[in-house]
């Protein structure tokens, strides 16, 4: 069971629960209570619970296209929403903060939102209002509906991220809290605040179809409720007020769209009616078949003379069709690179990415340099490695190097293969190696079991410098060294200089807060160490440095700021994380999207983050529960990385920094050109009509 699932499971049952204990109070005059009432509701109203918990397989997929728009086009509504309200909603927190009206408004948050919108559809169906029924789950559907395109286009913020003094105190209670939040939530979805529309929209249905009172005590109810949830939303730093207007607009134009389409929506999804119509299918096919074609032909007999109204529904799904396309290429930036069949690694640097392939026929190993902008290869031809080598790419240069080998490239040179500036053997032990430049030359830094060797690329078969210790990692970045000593009691990053005038030692915070650890540690049953704490990764650019540190339970990932020695931890505390990558002021590494205790600790599956460094904001790039990811990699303007399936084949994906394709250009460019026809034709149907 995933992380966070008992506290939602606990609220799920107490909703449940409530609302059943509730239904005496509200209950019709007229109606009984049996437990036979649960049974029939649900044989006779299937289809309405089909209508609303669609709502609920939806969200899942949106709110994966919201993350993956807010990824690629930063569509923050955030900013104009504070500017138009200020610091209202903090005012109201700081004048009610309370211990305990944090724990009550969290679980209200929630719980209560959850027990109204199930008791306002369980109620009517239970009690066989099918009136009511009818339109407080159509009520209930178009809120959620006409709230989508706000949630993809116009994100808005929670204001505890945004309005500095501001504290998301529901979000932050409790790490559980907190865990299942972050894996539900991309927190971009203030406007329009569905826990003011939706009680709102089925209020405002109850009021206008009760025409005989029977729902009289449950719309006190919800008026109550709506009340308490506008102030506990602004309070708990999750809503602004605009959120609220606009929840209350959006409720307002769903009862508006229920009353002109409930009748042909039952007129057709009627429970009642499935039944009457299979059994004229089966008991006479022929005489089925003329009336579905008979109602079919009166369907459509408008069209023979279209009028306006068939010219709007032509003009909205052009609108729509192209809004369509639009949407999907900014909700699916990345590619599979053509030409790599079966990548095992891939490593970048600025324009380049280098692949590593391994033939599963004939074992041989492939290594091409991309240019991922025209996804033109060339091919790396070496001396001819029997397994994959290791491959370090810095700026225009590339290594390719084994235990006791090495194979040095200048990327840059021009030619229809790449073969290596200089070979040297038996130079070894090589466990791991980082490039260099001093002066404009390229220098191999050497880690073996105990030394750090220079070696100046034009002097190919001299070490112009050494330094002795014990090392366990080492990256660089032009003139500049970093490096783990293995023997570090704290986990410590040294920064040097090819020429040795400069020497830094960076400690690494990766704590977290107490409570924190402590649900980390029942929920993996490993102790949070910090005094054992390692890093176990590292990579850098010339401003900033990435490690990756265990602590015990998982590996957090930290970002140093080089200059100034300021810290951040890029992952969530409660997440393994992985494979960092930094260039460009971006950093991709990976993440496991939830805490399976299940599983051990790594072994689950990866989605790629990028963290852009001037916003200080992370955003997953990648989510799919059914695939792996491996080696991300931040390009000059791309990020590329590969993808495993549950199959095992591979895929090297790059993700582009363009958010809209050339055919998404003439599709658009089309769409204008036939409304024009479209809008002068519809302007003469409604005068003509008049």
């Amino acid at each position: 069971m995933a992380a966070g699932t008992g506290i939602y499971i606990t609220w799920v049952t107490g909703a449940i629960m409530l609302s059943i204990a509730m239904m005496p109070l509200f209950k019709p005059n007229y109606a009984k209570l049996s437990a036979d009432g649960f049974i029939d509701m649900f044989r006779r109203y299937w289809a309405h619970m089909v209508v609303v918990f669609s709502v609920y397989v939806w969200k899942d997929i949106l709110d994966g296209m919201d993350r993956a728009l807010m990824a690629n086009t930063q569509l923050d509504m955030t900013p104009y929403v504070y500017a138009i309200e200020g610091d209202i909603v903090l005012w109201v927190q700081q004048a009610m903060r309370n211990a305990l009206l944090d724990e009550a408004f969290t679980h209200f948050y929630v719980m209560g939102f959850m027990t109204a919108t199930f008791a306002s559809f369980l109620y009517p169906i239970y009690f066989d209002d099918r009136h009511m029924a009818d339109r407080v789950s159509l009520s209930m559907f178009w809120t959620y509906v006409i709230a989508i395109p706000f949630y993809l286009f116009f994100n808005v913020g929670v204001t505890g991220n945004h309005i500095p003094e501001m504290q998301t105190i529901a979000y932050d209670l409790t790490p559980e809290i907190n865990n299942w939040f972050t894996r539900i939530d991309p927190f971009t979805n203030g406007m329009p605040s569905l826990h003011i529309g939706l009680p709102f929209a089925i209020w405002l249905t109850m009021q206008r179809w009760d025409d005989d009172g029977r729902w009289y005590r449950y719309r006190n109810f919800l008026m109550g409720f709506i009340l308490l949830t506008a102030l506990s939303i602004v309070y708990l730093g999750i809503h602004w007020v605009v959120d609220i207007i606009g929840g209350m607009v959006v409720a307002i134009l769903a009862v508006q769209i229920t009353s002109r389409t409930s009748e042909p929506i039952w007129k057709i999804a009627d429970e009642r009616l499935f039944g009457r119509r299979l059994a004229r299918a089966i008991s006479n096919p022929g005489k089925w078949a003329k009336q579905v074609y008979g109602g079919l032909k009166e369907y459509l007999r408008p069209l023979k003379e279209p009028s306006r109204r068939q010219t709007s529904i032509m003009i909205a799904a052009v609108v729509m069709s192209t809004g369509g396309v639009l949407l999907w290429d900014a909700t699916h930036q990345d590619f599979p690179l053509e030409g790599v069949e079966w990548p095992t690694a891939a490593v970048g640097s600025e324009g380049w990415l280098v692949s590593v392939e391994e033939d599963p026929m004939s074992s041989e190993v492939i290594i091409t340099q991309w240019n991922v902008t025209s996804q033109e290869g060339t091919e790396i031809v070496s001396g001819g490695w029997e397994v994959a080598p290791s491959v370090v790419v810095s700026g225009q240069y590339m290594v390719l190097h084994d235990l006791e080998n090495l194979e040095f490239y200048d990327l840059g040179n021009q030619g229809e293969v790449r073969t290596p500036s200089l070979s040297l053997n038996d130079v070894g032990p090589i466990i791991d190696l980082a490039i260099a430049e001093d002066s404009g030359t390229a220098v191999l830094v050497i880690m073996g079991e105990s030394s750090l060797r220079f070696l100046e690329v034009s002097i190919s078969d001299s070490i112009v410098g050494q330094q002795n210790g014990s090392f366990s990692i080492v990256a660089a970045s032009d003139s500049l060294i970093a490096w783990v000593d293995s023997s570090s009691l704290s986990p410590t990053v040294n920064l040097t200089s090819v020429t040795g005038g400069i020497e830094i030692e960076v400690e690494l915070d990766v704590t977290a807060t107490e409570a924190e650890d402590e649900y980390l540690e029942q929920l993996s049953g490993i102790p949070v160490s910090y005094s054992n704490a390692t890093v176990i990764d590292i990579d850098m650019s010339s401003s900033w440095l990435v490690a990756v540190v265990d602590v015990g339970p998982v590996n957090r990932t930290i970002l140093v700021d080089i200059l100034s020695g300021d810290q951040r931890i890029l992952s969530d505390p409660l997440w393994d994380s992985s494979s960092p990558s930094v260039g460009d002021d971006r950093v991709a590494f990976l993440q496991i999207p939830f805490w399976d205790p299940t599983n051990p600790v790594g072994n689950g599956n990866h989605d790629v983050y990028l963290h852009e460094i001037d916003s200080n904001s992370t955003l997953a790039i990648t989510r799919d529960d059914d695939v792996n990811q491996m080696d991300p990699q931040v390009l000059l303007e791309e990020v590329a990385w590969i993808e495993v399936d549950t199959e095992g084949d591979s895929v090297l994906k790059v993700y582009s920094g363009e958010t809209f394709q050339p055919y998404s250009s003439v599709i658009l460019q089309s769409a204008i050109v036939m409304l024009m026809p479209l809008l002068f034709l519809w302007a003469y149907q409604a005068a003509s009509e008049r």
